[in-house]
């Protein structure tokens, strides 16, 4: 706690210094202010306006009745973020789950995200880039280059961004060709674990009408997990990619064409999960390792790794057809995953393999009508479909600890039945149609009062595909089959929905707006493909649609002459066969189930304030009662007692739990972010400024079962920036350090396979587990 009031304290302190020393030179942010406000260091500034394109229309993000928040690329590059998990530390709402491999990571809006492996269930949370939706989970952890802003809406967006937006969206806009001139920047990055970033853009005209966009980047790391058996650093990352625009517009601006495709890819020794407890099994393997919290090493006889491809193209048309505008967007994409783990977490031969190839490949069309805006009337309506296509292969080979007569030193084993090696191979395919109509529309009562209403029709089919065309005999050779052999099956699905939203907004003032708002999702039916399908499962069909509804109010100020922007929003979201999974200690598998229903109650709380040219506060908090409810039959964890509430299901059938009540996973009942930023002149034509941000955040369990090895107490992580800008903004040095107090967490603690015994658990570790510093540069041109 005594961290906590130390970073307090130097926000406060930054919030104390009305200036720094007069010069006669302007700040460099701000844009100037008006001549009396740069003689007057003291003098408020006003917040500019901020535009989103969250309901399809560019629209000041204070009048609409959405809870957005809105993190542009200046905001980005100070916290120096790679993808978009760095939300979390500027977006209160915002959490992250890291999985047991990168494919598996996870955004949470409002407690909510994705806490499923198969590749048949799709996000909770929508992350849309330019336009396009990403399919799969691990797409959209590519590196965030050249970024305009990224809005997060908050919710169940359905109406206009479709299914598996059932929680939110992240909307991700990427800078535009320069129609005006040629400009560009390079940003370079050097810290401690010999992490080491290059970012560049170069943009300008081609011909009146034509303009183009490049950038490109290169990240390089050694991990912060050390490997015993090896001796060297693991969960080490490379990666590098591109995007190239080429963009027309018409001489009146009314209509335009942009061609964007990008590519990147990501090599990475990952992931290794350090133990923070060991096997309670006497036969289990010596760690080797320290067991603990604090744990950052394995030892382990697998070196893991990922090689992750992200690319696509686009092509986006504006068309002005007289007061209406025609929107297209055609866009491919693809996105393939081969990865390696060591399963059994120790440096016994026991799994010698679990090599996991995922690839998905995406064609969507989109067709949108918007029609002109200052009449009483005003509307959008589309069209869209969605084509996709998930494949999964899994080649898992070894032992469980059972079927061992025993270990040696070395970490060689001597199987019970000479020569046993159990093998679990197999193959699932989904394929993914979704053809959707969609519109809203705002009627103006009057000049303050606006009623705003959606729907969408959606249609989808899927198939799913497998074969598992061997037995394992992970137990051994003279056991029952682990993994009995199953297929080839053909499962064909399909649903049809529909969801909408109806909104009231007041404006009191021109500077107080008022909303209230309805608003349902849908999230597709889950498809259990994970190569653990057993034939009662795929007789049982998919899991059913998870779908959301939410109440909300909220009220968007700008108060004291622009000086203050204040926003408070309150809501009460029900989900509905929220879908998640249960580890099955006997398999070494996730089991896919629909957890029944979830409820948030919650409020935030989000503000920036201006009180002068060269200080800035901005921070927000958010308050979230999460709960299970009416989840009679909750799955028990491993361990549990019928005196702790695990209970008899009835013969043949897993024990299970009354979850009613429980917390959800991974949602902090209490979480803030709070960020100060003092800049101003030094001497001459240099500039200085000094940042702290601070996020904290309440204890959390991850696991649906409430078990509790999988807790992480509440803890908040501070990080210092300051730098020094010169020559009008062009040039910027700048120092830095993450987690200033070494506070340690976990971004996730998960169940190690029972393949080397029970009841082990590790964690995974965040990039700032450890505190590191480092520095940056950056030119603009």
């Amino acid at each position: 706690m005594h961290k906590q009031h130390l970073a307090l304290a130097v926000l406060a302190a930054l919030a104390a210094q009305p200036s720094l020393s007069r010069a006669q030179s302007a700040p460099a942010e701000p844009a100037p202010a008006p001549q009396a406000a740069a003689d007057e260091p003291t003098a408020a500034t006003t917040l500019d306006a901020i535009e989103v394109t969250a309901q399809h229309r560019r629209e000041n993000a204070q009048k609409i009745p959405l809870a957005v928040s809105v993190v542009g690329a200046e905001s980005l590059e100070r916290i120096n973020a790679t993808d978009i998990s760095a939300l979390a530390t500027l977006v209160p709402s915002v959490t992250f789950s890291a999985g047991n491999e990168l494919r598996n990571n996870s955004i949470r809006i409002r407690g909510v995200g994705t806490d499923v492996f198969s590749t048949g269930v799709e996000p909770s949370v929508s992350t849309v880039v330019d336009g396009v939706v990403l399919q799969r989970p691990g797409s959209a952890f590519s590196d965030l280059g050249d970024i305009e802003r990224v809005e997060v809406l908050r919710g169940p967006q359905g109406t206009l961004f479709g299914k598996n937006s059932s929680a939110g969206v992240v909307n991700v806009i990427t800078r535009a060709p320069d129609f005006d001139g040629t400009t560009g920047e390079v940003s370079a990055l050097l810290a401690q674990d010999n992490e080491r970033r290059i970012n560049g853009s170069v943009s300008g005209p081609l011909a009146p009408n034509l303009a183009y966009r490049f950038a490109g980047f290169y990240r390089t790391q050694d991990g912060n997990v050390r490997n015993r058996a090896s001796g060297d650093s693991v969960n080490d990352q490379e990666a590098y990619g591109a995007r190239g625009k080429l963009a027309w517009r018409s001489s009146d601006e009314r209509s335009g064409v942009t061609l964007s495709a990008d590519y990147s890819r990501l090599d990475a020794d990952c992931c290794a999960l350090p133990l923070i407890r060991a096997s309670n099994n006497p036969r289990s393997p010596v760690t080797g390792t320290p067991v603990g919290r604090g744990n950052d090493q394995v030892n382990n006889d697998v070196s893991p790794f990922v090689r992750q491809k992200n690319y696509g193209a686009s092509l986006t048309a504006d068309i002005g057809l007289g007061d209406y505008t025609l929107t297209s967007i055609t866009a491919w994409r693809k996105f393939a995953n081969d990865s390696n783990v060591d399963l059994d977490d120790t440096q016994a031969r026991l799994i010698r393999s679990n090599r996991n190839l995922e690839s998905s490949r995406t064609t969507t069309q989109e067709l949108r009508l918007a029609s002109p805006t200052g009449g009483r009337f005003d509307y959008v309506v589309g069209l869209y479909y969605f084509d996709g296509s998930v494949y999964n292969s899994l080649d898992r080979r070894g032992l469980n600890l059972g079927a061992v007569a025993s270990i040696a030193p070395d970490g060689g084993i001597v199987p019970i039945v000479p020569g046993d090696e159990a093998v679990l191979a197999g193959h699932s395919r989904v394929d993914t149609r979704n053809a959707s109509l969609f519109g809203q529309a705002n009627w103006h009562l009057s000049d303050r009062f606006t009623v705003t209403g959606g729907l969408r029709y959606l249609d989808e089919k899927q198939t799913l595909r497998f074969v598992r065309p061997v037995s394992g005999f992970f137990n051994g050779s003279n056991q029952p089959a682990t993994n009995p052999a199953f297929g080839p099956v053909t499962g064909r699905y399909g649903d049809r929905a529909t969801i909408g939203k109806l909104s009231a907004t007041y404006e009191f003032t021109p500077k107080i707006t008022g909303y209230l708002s309805y608003s349902t999702g849908y999230k597709s039916e889950g498809i259990a493909a994970t190569l653990g399908l057993t034939a009662a499962q795929f007789a049982a069909g998919p899991a059913p649609a998870e779908t959301s509804s939410q109440f909300e109010a909220g009220l968007k100020t700008q108060l004291f002459d622009d000086m203050l922007r204040l926003n408070l929003t309150g809501f009460r979201t029900r989900f509905d066969d929220y879908q998640a999974q249960t580890f099955n200690a006997a398999t070494g598998l996730v089991v896919l189930t629909s957890a029944g229903t979830v409820a948030i109650d919650g409020v935030e709380a989000e503000f920036v304030l201006r009180p002068n040219l060269y200080f800035s506060l901005s921070g927000g908090a958010t308050y979230l009662d999460a709960r299970f409810q009416d989840v009679p039959n909750g799955p028990c964890y491993s361990g549990q007692t019928a005196a702790q509430g695990c209970v008899s299901a009835g013969a043949g059938q897993p024990a299970v739990q009354d979850l009613d009540g429980k917390p959800f996973m991974n949602a902090p009942k209490w979480r803030y972010t709070l960020g100060a930023r003092l800049e101003g002149p030094l001497s001459g034509r240099l500039d200085g400024y000094l940042q702290a941000d601070y996020r904290w955040q309440d204890r959390v369990v991850f696991d649906i079962s409430q078990n509790p090895e999988m807790l992480q107490d509440a803890y908040g992580v501070a990080d210092l920036s300051a730098g020094l800008i010169w020559d009008g903004g062009k040039y910027e040095l700048g120092v830095f350090v993450k987690n200033l107090f070494d506070e340690q967490y976990a971004a996730n603690i998960m169940a190690v396979s029972g393949a080397a015994g029970a009841n082990a658990y590790a964690q995974q570790l965040a990039r700032d587990f450890r505190r590191y510093g480092g520095l940056t540069f950056r030119v603009r041109f």
